[in-house]
């Protein structure tokens, strides 16, 4: 029996040492309203010793003065749970309480839960803080995934680009992504992040160039509340904070004003930034990713870019190859973007195999951004489920020969070739045009006949009379060519 009796003691300890270390403060009344238990924080808070409060009723509390209302009351008169904020001499103090009833059902006891004001408005501020986090990494995502690409690369110029941001995605070093506008450079940057340690983590792309100058600070390191007149209450998350264990992306980081690049350098030195309006140092760890389509070298030699700044960045420079040194990207990404529109709009249009020819000879001054664009004006203007050559010209206002032709195949069109009769000129751009789509097809004469609309046999019989039956990697998958080889092309 003496034993139960010591068990009981060290629940009963246990139990009050628990209720003391609470986070808030609880207070226990009985159905009349008497005060049956508190804890150490509600003593705190009430000013009043333990002994004397658990001699005391609730009404007694609020007829002294000790608190001005109280939930516990509310509870008592309306057999409701009761939310209140009321005042104790340890300051504003919001309260919960709630009803327990016995088996007649009538209140057998009331248990009230408090905490002080200052305690729930920070965490309430806690909790919204997070969710603008939240709200804000999300629209960077959703806008982001609205207008992201896949990585295309075909070309050996791209694909030794691509080498060079595998490598460098291994480790934590700042990179520097240079190149024309609209070359891809946040696809290369997406790359890179998506193949490094921080996969798991955001990428936060940011175009510097969009961020009015007198808002670059309070955007990158965000602002306490009341930090300047027209912030917001609750104060902001800078882009720094947002990108914490992840990589973020500076678009155009040749348009940061002096001002920032020097807070930047810092924040690349150091690991530490500052809110506007606040004191305290925070630490963030951030892979940066930069790119440029200005030669920041240059503007440091001038002034309007900081030369420090520009080496701590320019740690791994990578460039990235314009679409008119990788022609062999073209056609694969014109397709995909005519496959995402397709997908998007429940559509059927394809290519002809000329008009890709003729996107592919095109120099595109404006790179995967002007591709990308014409492609969905194509997508819009032609009617039929078939966009041709004649499309393609028509849309980038240039001549068929000429662009068919292109300047790797110049030759085919000299001047030599307006002065041969129609025959000659016919047969000469007909051996051409044969041989560039037997080539593009791999030499199966097969596919090449279906690509140019003529059955097998007749392609046979258009090569033989043209002379290229020589090409002896021009292969049939069913059946051997014609043995007759005269010379050709």
């Amino acid at each position: 029996m003496s034993r139960s009796i010591e068990e009981l003691e060290t629940t009963n300890k246990l139990l009050n040492l628990t209720l003391d270390n609470c986070f808030g403060n609880i207070f226990v009344t009985d159905g009349k309203g008497r005060v049956i238990y508190v804890n150490d924080h509600a003593v705190q808070a009430l000013k009043v010793p333990r002994e004397q409060l658990l001699r005391m009723s609730i009404h007694e509390l609020v007829s002294r003065g000790i608190t001005d209302r109280a939930a516990t009351i509310d509870v008592l008169e309306t057999k409701r749970e009761s939310i209140r904020l009321v005042n104790l001499p340890g300051g504003s103090t919001a309260v919960y309480s709630k009803p327990l009833f016995g088996k007649d059902g009538e209140i057998q006891y009331v248990v009230s839960f408090s905490q002080n004001r200052a305690v729930v408005e920070h965490f309430m501020y806690s909790v919204q803080r997070e969710n603008q986090v939240v709200r804000q990494a999300l629209d960077h995502v959703l806008h982001d995934a609205e207008n992201g690409g896949e990585l295309v690369a075909e070309s050996a110029a791209t694909q030794e680009c691509l080498r060079m941001a595998e490598r460098a995605a291994q480790l934590d070093s700042t990179i520097l992504l240079h190149g024309e506008s609209g070359t891809g450079k946040e696809v290369f940057a997406r790359f890179i992040h998506s193949h490094s340690q921080r996969a798991q983590q955001i990428f936060l792309p940011v175009n510097c160039a969009a961020i009015p100058r007198e808002l670059m600070e309070s955007e990158f390191f965000g602002y306490d509340k009341g930090a300047f007149t027209g912030s917001s209450r609750e104060g902001k998350v800078g882009l720094f904070e947002m990108a914490h264990g992840g990589t973020l992306f500076l678009d155009e980081i040749g348009e940061l004003n002096l001002p920032l690049q020097s807070k930047l350098l810092r924040v690349l030195e150091t690991g530490e930034i500052k809110r506007v309006g606040g004191t305290s140092i925070k630490k963030v760890n951030v892979r940066i990713v930069a790119a440029t389509n200005r030669d920041l070298r240059a503007m440091a030699d001038e002034g309007s870019f900081r030369e420090d700044l520009f080496y701590r960045l320019n740690v791994i420079p990578i460039t990235v190859p314009p679409l008119r040194d990788r022609r062999e990207d073209t056609a694969v990404l014109a397709t995909q973007f005519l496959c995402r529109l397709n997908k998007k709009y429940s559509a059927h249009k394809q290519f002809s195999w000329a008009a890709l020819s003729a996107l592919q000879d095109y120099s595109w001054p404006g790179n995967v951004r002007e591709l990308r664009n014409v492609i969905e004006r194509m997508f819009v203007i032609v009617a039929d489920d078939v966009i041709t050559e004649l499309h393609v010209c028509d849309i980038l206002g240039v001549g068929t020969a000429s662009i068919f032709a292109g300047a790797r195949h110049e030759s085919a069109l000299t001047e030599q070739f307006w002065d041969n009769s129609l025959q000659a000129a016919t047969e000469r751009f007909q051996r051409a045009y044969l041989a560039r789509v037997l080539r593009a097809c791999g030499g199966n004469v097969r596919e090449a006949a279906r690509k140019v609309g003529l059955g097998r046999s007749g392609l046979y019989k258009k090569l033989d009379r043209l002379g290229m039956m020589e090409k002896s990697h021009w292969r049939d998958p069913e059946s051997p060519p014609p043995q007759k080889m005269p010379p050709g092309l």
